[in-house]
């Protein structure tokens, strides 16, 4: 097992799952049936809503790490954290 799956483990299984669904969607294979079945999805209870929303923020840090070559500074992060992730 390599260090990286390893960690993926151990991620909240809701936050895997959310991930999963933004890779989904980010795929450019995503059907309107996929974003019915995200609504679906999140519409379960609060948890499911905010492991989308923290998923959304993780990979908007992701994307911004990978386009600039480094993350985003701490006190942009803590401001982008206090406000409401896009959906």
């Amino acid at each position: 097992m390599t260090k990286r799956s390893h960690q993926v483990d151990h991620l909240d299984p809701l936050i895997r799952e959310a991930l999963s669904w933004i890779m989904r969607l980010k795929s450019g294979e995503a059907t309107l049936a996929d974003a019915e079945q995200l609504m679906d999805w999140r519409g379960r209870s609060s948890a499911h809503e905010n492991a989308f929303r923290d998923a959304v923020k993780c990979w908007r840090a992701i994307g911004q790490a990978l386009a600039t070559g480094r993350p985003a500074p701490a006190s942009r992060r803590r401001r982008a954290s206090k406000g409401k992730a896009r959906t």
